[in-house]
């Protein structure tokens, strides 16, 4: 079960839900853009509208903007992921979902676009699919932190403790100065307070 966004901003932190039975354990579905947010490509900034002073009308219309230049360029991945950040702001994770799966399509490669599709699946609770999405990074790029950290809470809160704890030390392992690795470095440590060792 999944507690709730941290966060309303485009962070992608999520928190998980108990991995043993008595024990709650927070866990941090950590898909974050390296530096910020995807910019528009450099040719919407003219199409796009001065702010308003109206958060959700000025997204609406720069959603409008960023269609109009997908349509001179289909499947530009800077702008699909701008639109799918927008979509996502203004409540529709469908749309975010469907814009994603054009990017990735587009650019399999493309880590950033599928960390966030994935953390949008499993918001939406297509736990499996989110999962999918996190292994195919790893299956390209096995030491890609981030996604070695989502492995394992996602796997954590399918209370799969041995693979939780798995990725968890992979993630450590490729970068522990990381955020990332920070956070499976805890996930790891809560784990073993919580579940007695066996010898």
């Amino acid at each position: 079960m999944l507690n709730h966004l941290l966060e309303t901003r485009w962070t992608r932190t999520i928190t998980g839900l108990a991995i043993a039975a008595a024990i709650a354990v927070p866990l941090y579905l950590l898909l974050q853009h390296r530096d910020s947010p995807a910019p528009a490509a450099s040719s919407t900034t003219s199409s796009t509208p001065a702010p308003s002073g109206n958060p959700t009308a000025d997204r609406v219309h720069e959603l409008k903007a960023l269609e109009q230049e997908l349509a001179k360029k289909p499947e530009h991945t800077p702008i699909l992921l701008r639109m799918a950040q927008i979509s996502s702001e203004l409540g529709k994770p469908a749309d975010a979902i469907s814009y994603l799966r054009r990017l990735v399509k587009a650019d399999p490669g493309n880590i950033d676009g599928r960390l966030e599709l994935s953390r949008l699946l499993y918001e939406n609770n297509d736990v499996q699919n989110a999962l999918k999405e996190t292994l195919a990074i790893l299956d390209t790029n096995p030491k890609q932190v981030d996604a070695l950290y989502n492995a394992g809470a996602i796997y954590a809160n399918l209370n799969n403790i041995a693979l939780a704890r798995t990725y968890w030390s992979r993630a450590v392992a490729a970068d522990p100065n990381s955020d990332s690795g920070g956070k499976a470095r805890d996930g790891l440590g809560k784990i073993d307070g919580a579940v007695p060792a066996t010898r």
